[in-house]
């Protein structure tokens, strides 16, 4: 799009790019003098390295070079509530109308770089088309996630009934922006078997926790540690884009961790809390006490119980290593998945042009049933058939038979031996929780970790987040529930995070999850369980719908393909409060595009 639109004659429009005083320093050292350190695992003990020290390049925000000024439009050429893609030359900005006032900041969420301009505007926020991620029109701030990083904001001002827009051409470019954050005032001080807070997991949560903490100020000491061999990466494309590679998909790169201090143990192992003691005491002996604990160690795949799972070639797809495996393994060869959950379809799907057949074994009718319905669960099986899928539903594996040790043919319950180099085993997960049987921290009959709004378990000062608690909430009238999505466990993460700082702060947001496959996504916000009808608007076959799943005369949870940003409009609706009643959405299907929509304005019910 050009500068202007819609002007009867020429007119202009600047805009400045803000900048958060601590986002414009070069590279600091620690107070200590050093370079913060990262803490790895060598040799089975873990130890303090220091990263080589390159300069992080410094922000040219200050340089009057890098500023640009474009005209973009007359004062009334946008409505109250009306969003605006402005061309400023070198890149583009959000421009927002919203109660007679004008914002501007980033055009694409940070996360992966939707257009927020198709997104929903609501009491001042926006919230991402894709997948829900909500930003501050006033700050950029990052209100809901996924996502780490905030929106570039630019200075509005207005000028003889013109609007104009003053940007830095770096954030036009970059499209985010990083919160300032403290550091470690003294980390040379500490005893390295003791820490003010412990992370235990390195996923959504425990990084959005850790950061949380330092952009609140928080200048102690923070230490994660995960089993796994990396930092924290964005572990939903191991699935999604199976041949990334780990640096590929890294949620920060290591210079963030070391600038920020905020240290890490990999490949190290939690054995056993010590909540009397404040100590977690790893596998290896070592052991570290803590002033505040975040437990956020997820799930761990189930694993197939016939005979023969021992046989190579089979996998729970838990790490970059596995995925990359996967397809290596996989190309031009048969591959056999079991379990249609969304790991397994969403494996299936990446997997069917490149393998030579696919197969997908699960115990239900089909795909997807008890979450988004049989009517759209069937559509999706199309899709996938129409893809040279081949579904065998209703039986589950009996035996998994090798040749010279590696995998060749899985045999099914049904009698139906199907041939096969690889199988991938997505038939869902425990929680990670093993290890806290006898801490006397509260664990519910599932392996799940109990905690209340604020993501407090039942002892003080001992916090859990992600996919391994179940907490009140709030949509669903506080009920306790399970939420393994990746954009929950940011939110606890940040809860966890504030709490740990006596904000008081409960949790509220409207879960958000999506798929992909085969280039289509499905989108899907609330919580549909105990649905006991599916209201559909479109078309199931063009795969173009809307699906609504009510219980009693309300919607507690929406589905979409194709039908952007009808997804987040409703998440908004539900993150205001505000009820949607069954009769309002079969008037909108019964009437189409031209059927009553004030239940997603606010002005309904």
């Amino acid at each position: 799009m050009g500068g202007c639109f819609s002007k009867p004659k020429p007119v202009e429009v600047k805009i400045e790019v803000v900048i958060p005083e601590k986002e414009r320093s070069k590279e600091e050292m620690s107070p200590n003098g050093k370079a913060s350190p990262l803490i790895y695992k060598v040799n089975g003990t873990a130890r303090h390295y220091h990263l080589e020290e390159h300069p992080i390049a410094s922000n040219p925000y200050h340089n009057p070079k890098d500023v640009v000024e474009a005209s973009v439009c007359h004062v009334k050429d946008l409505e109250n509530g009306q969003m605006r893609e402005v061309d400023l030359g070198c890149g583009k900005a959000l421009l927002i109308k919203e109660s007679g006032e004008f914002h501007a900041v980033g055009h694409k969420c940070p996360h992966y770089g939707a257009p927020l301009v198709k997104g929903v505007l609501s009491k001042g926020r926006v919230r991402c088309p894709w997948h829900g991620a909500c930003f501050n029109i006033g700050t950029g701030d990052i209100e809901d996630f996924p996502g780490l990083d905030s929106l570039p904001r630019f200075q509005v001002k207005i000028e003889k009934e013109k609007v104009y827009i003053r940007a830095s051409k770096q954030a036009l470019q970059t499209q985010r922006r990083t919160k300032m954050m403290a550091k470690c005032i003294s980390l040379s001080n500490y005893n390295l078997s003791s820490t003010n807070v412990l992370i235990i997991g390195a996923g959504a949560a425990g990084l959005v926790c850790a950061e949380t903490l330092r952009q609140e100020g928080f200048s102690d000491r923070i230490v994660m540690c995960t089993m796994d061999r990396h930092l924290p990466y964005d572990r939903p494309k191991l699935s999604k884009s199976m041949d990334s590679h780990p640096e590929q998909i890294a949620l920060r790169p290591k210079e963030f961790f070391r600038t920020y201090d905020i240290e890490v143990l990999t490949e190290m192992q939690v054995a056993a809390v010590d909540i009397k003691n404040k100590t977690a005491v790893f596998k290896d002996g070592f052991k570290m006490e803590y002033n505040k604990l975040l437990i956020a160690t997820g799930n761990t795949p189930k694993a197939l119980s016939c005979k023969g799972k021992e046989v190579e070639n089979v996998f729970n797809i838990r790490t970059p290593e596995d995925a990359n495996r996967v397809v290596k393994l996989a190309t031009s060869k048969n591959v056999v998945i079991v379990g249609a959950s969304f790991l397994g379809m969403e494996v299936a799907a990446y997997l069917a042009e490149r393998a030579h057949s696919v197969s997908l074994v699960e115990l239900e009718e089909v795909p997807f049933k008890k979450f988004l319905g049989e009517r759209v669960g069937r559509a999706v099986m199309k899709m996938f058939e129409s893809h040279r899928v081949k579904f065998y539903m209703q039986t589950e594996v009996s035996e998994l038979r090798e040749q010279e040790g590696k995998l060749k043919e899985v045999v099914l319950k049904s009698g139906k031996v199907l041939r096969a180099d690889v199988c991938v085993v997505g038939v869902g997960a425990v929680p990670a929780t093993g290890f806290l049987k006898q801490s006397g921290i509260n664990i519910d009959s599932k392996g799940f970790i109990v905690v209340n709004k604020m993501m407090q378990t039942n002892i003080p000062g001992v916090f859990a987040a992600g996919d391994a608690v179940t907490f009140p909430l709030a949509l669903r009238n506080n009920k306790k529930v399970n939420v393994p999505h990746w954009q929950m466990a940011h939110m606890h993460g940040r809860v966890a995070a504030l709490n740990m700082l006596a904000h008081g702060m409960e949790i509220s947001t409207v879960p958000y999850l999506w798929t992909a496959m085969f280039g289509k996504s499905i989108r899907y916000a609330g919580h549909g369980e105990g649905f006991d009808d599916v209201v559909i608007q479109g078309d199931l076959d063009e795969l173009k719908f809307v699906a609504f799943y009510t219980k009693s005369d309300e919607v507690m949870a929406v589905a979409s393909m194709n039908y952007d940003p009808i997804v987040s409009k409703v998440a908004e609706v539900l993150a205001a409060g505000r009820t949607i009643r069954k009769r309002d959405v079969e008037l909108f299907v019964r009437h189409g595009k031209t059927g009553d929509m004030s239940w997603l304005t606010g002005k309904g019910s």
